[in-house]
């Protein structure tokens, strides 16, 4: 389980990519749509309760989906000690 001032990190670094990302990719993905998607789950939001869209046409909200699993993977990844896994990196780029 992901301590609080990790969470906090992420969605604060999740924010700051809104600033410098554009809203929309050169393909049409909702760059901001995606990171909101992440924040929503690290700020407490059941991946069950978020819509899926269509996957095998991959829409904006199945893009979205997406990404929300990827944060529901961050925050509930465990190290486990009989494996050489590594745990994920941060949500977020820098510039």
């Amino acid at each position: 389980m992901r301590t609080k001032e990790e969470i906090n990190r992420q969605i604060l670094g999740l924010e700051a990519m809104k600033t410098w990302l554009p809203k929309y990719s050169a393909f049409g993905t909702n760059n901001h749509k995606n990171i909101d998607a992440q924040i929503d789950i690290l700020n407490g939001t059941d991946i069950d309760d978020m819509e899926e869209g269509d996957w095998e046409n991959e829409d904006e909200d199945n893009d979205a989906y997406q990404e929300a699993e990827i944060a529901q993977y961050w925050l509930d990844f465990e190290p486990n000690p009989t494996q050489e896994t590594d745990a994920p990196g941060d949500l977020f780029e820098t510039r």
